[in-house]
């Protein structure tokens, strides 16, 4: 099975393990395809290396691929059409759409896929939010199928989506939402999309250390809430999403797998 990954992160190769972990299935053989933006280049990353393991877009548009994922990207402050790469991104989410390519987009890339195909702004939170956060089943999803209850996923973000923007689009569903974070998964039936804006695949970690990254930079940052024990940060974090998060990719890779049969 071909996975291609837009991979927007900074930190390249701790995102790239993040995805191939929580990728890991018994039943199907995944080859991944990274691909990077021409229009910006990391600075986190040394370029041999992105030229070595990362394709741009003319060099894959081409190829045929199974699924496709879009990762999140620290840009979620700026206006869409400030961002860099804006107009490269745009071309790369109609082509994936063009060709029916079942396809995952996450945090920051969600809300962007939003923006492309309905004109669905995000919006700046008073309060960053982090944490692990409890999610409600709004709609049946096979993408949900074996998951244990409650399904905690983290979350990290500046911005949100409002519900009622949601429900305006015909072709989409809220399947996991919370009061407290609000939507969390949206699914759309018609083109094998589904929109998660939360992280799923993070690991044990990195919330911790995107705090520690904050409370470095001076930014005025709630402790990660439902993360650390009695939320101490002095304690270790407990991992409570993993067997979950694995379940859910494997789940979704299932979805792939029957739709291209």
């Amino acid at each position: 099975m071909k996975i291609l990954v837009l991979n927007l992160m900074p930190n390249k190769i701790e995102t790239e393990n993040q995805i191939s972990k929580v990728c890991e299935n018994k039943n199907f053989e995944i080859s991944f395809t990274f691909l990077r933006t021409e229009s910006y280049k990391s600075k986190n990353t040394d370029f041999s290396y992105l030229k070595n393991h990362y394709k741009v877009f003319d060099e894959i548009s081409s190829l045929n691929f199974d699924g496709f994922i879009c990762t999140g990207a620290p840009v979620e402050k700026m206006d869409f059409d400030q961002v860099i790469y804006w107009d490269e991104l745009t071309n790369i989410f109609k082509w994936v759409r063009k060709n029916l390519i079942p396809s995952y987009y996450i945090c920051w890339g969600a809300q962007a896929a939003l923006k492309i195909f309905y004109e669905i702004e995000k919006f700046t939170l008073n309060q960053k939010l982090s944490g692990i956060f409890n999610q409600v089943i709004m709609k049946k999803n096979r993408i949900l199928k074996n998951l244990k209850k409650p399904i905690s996923i983290p979350v990290s973000r500046f911005t949100g989506t409002k519900i009622e923007d949601v429900y305006k689009k015909r072709d989409l569903e809220i399947v996991l939402y919370s009061k407290k974070t609000g939507p969390c998964l949206i699914s759309n039936k018609k083109y094998n999309e589904f929109y998660n804006f939360n992280h799923f695949e993070y690991s044990t970690e990195t919330l911790n250390n995107e705090y520690k990254r904050d409370k470095k930079n001076n930014l005025k940052i709630n402790i990660p809430e439902n993360y650390f024990l009695n939320d101490n940060p002095s304690y270790k974090p407990i991992n409570c999403w993993n067997e979950n998060a694995m379940i859910f990719y494997n789940n979704w890779l299932n979805e792939i797998f029957f739709h291209n049969k």
